[in-house]
């Protein structure tokens, strides 16, 4: 089947896993010895050989550490997706979890098959839900739908202004340029960093959740179209980790899409 047909409101799944200590301890064994000590690190049993190939792959302990916590969560969202839930209250339900959380609700890796769409987006051959990944920092997003969706997570780091007005839409460049206006809208949003940073990295978050939903990542039509506005996308957002800010994107309609077709998709593992 193919294409999608209209639903009620859309259902998504966010979980946010906190990686720092994963990354510790990755720093602490050499990148060379880095396949010989891997089977000691906690819940790499819980992989599969793609996706643990995936992770040693990965140059630098921070990019490993946020790659296996990536590769645990589609574990995790895997075999919640195949239990039985009851009904939602809200279009999103967040979930924070801890690591040794995270490994004690994956009793054993699922064989998971990722391809890729014809777009580039990748999806889980066995299941039929969509899903993306994002990671910044010590912090690790994956978004699980029954509709097509697009999540971003954000570090809060100082920003070089510069960027504000070559990125940005004119709309949203003037927003900063008036110092009040940024001040208004940052109002229960950030109480302890510069003016603008954390209207910037809400912006940010929203531009890039919209450019993964779309499959084309952060295009000159993405970074500048004005996200201030409504853009046509149900946009959720949340800003309850200390420091970072994320957003998930999906249609406006609840369409609830089919997933490709097996010669539509371009086998991973």
């Amino acid at each position: 089947m193919n294409g999608c047909e209209p639903e009620g409101e859309n259902v998504i799944q966010v979980y946010l896993l906190e990686v720092g200590g994963l990354r510790l301890q990755m720093e602490e064994t050499g990148s060379g010895e880095f396949i010989q000590n891997a089977a000691a690190l906690p819940g790499w049993d819980k992989l599969t050989a793609w996706q643990q190939e995936k992770v040693a792959g990965c140059a630098r302990p921070g990019t490993r550490a946020q790659s296996m916590g990536g590769q645990l969560l589609l574990q995790y969202g895997a075999h919640r997706q195949a239990l039985t839930e009851s009904p939602q209250d809200a279009p999103v339900r967040w979930r924070q979890l801890s690591y040794p959380q995270l490994l004690e609700e994956i009793p054993f890796p699922l064989p998971l098959q990722v391809a890729y769409a014809p777009g580039g987006k990748p999806y889980i051959r066995q299941v039929p839900w969509h899903y993306n990944l994002s990671h910044s920092g010590d912090y690790v997003a994956l978004a699980v739908s029954d509709v097509p969706v697009g999540i971003d997570i954000q570090q809060m780091l100082p920003y070089k202004e510069s960027l504000v007005k070559r990125f940005f839409a004119q709309e949203e460049a003037a927003v900063f340029e008036s110092g009040v206006s940024v001040n208004n809208m940052e109002q229960g949003l950030t109480a302890d960093r510069s003016p603008g940073t954390a209207l910037f990295y809400r912006l940010w978050c929203r531009k890039e959740a919209y450019g993964k939903l779309k499959g084309t990542g952060l295009t000159e039509d993405v970074l500048k179209r004005n996200m201030l506005k409504d853009t046509g996308m149900r946009l959720y957002e949340y800003g309850e980790l200390p420091g970072y800010y994320v957003c998930v994107c999906c249609e406006e309609e609840g369409r609830r899409c089919e997933m490709p077709n097996e010669a539509g998709g371009q086998e991973l593992r």
